[in-house]
């Protein structure tokens, strides 16, 4: 506050902790992105005997399946997140 009582604020900090405190607050969301990831790969590999003989090219594909589908799901998520960051920064 200056002596003539007029608070002084520093706009571009306090944009950036408000980014941070988003970032930190979507660490979960992001976090539980990955894991269904990582649980759509372990479904796979557990369920892969059952799809019989593949190539190499055909798993890659499979995979990239997998993984769309899971981002996919949760791309309300992600989107939401993106729009708060962008309304901040």
């Amino acid at each position: 506050m200056t002596p003539d009582g007029v608070e002084l604020t520093a706009q571009p900090e306090d944009k950036q902790s408000q980014q941070s405190l988003l970032i930190v607050d979507w660490e979960p969301t992001l976090g539980a992105i990955r894991r269904r990831q990582d649980i759509a790969r372990a479904e796979f590999r557990k369920q892969r005997k059952r799809l019989g003989v593949l190539s190499a090219e055909q798993e890659t594909a499979i995979e990239a399946l997998l993984m769309t589908t899971v981002n996919k799901v949760s791309l309300r998520a992600a989107a939401q997140m993106r729009r708060l960051i962008e309304t901040i920064g």
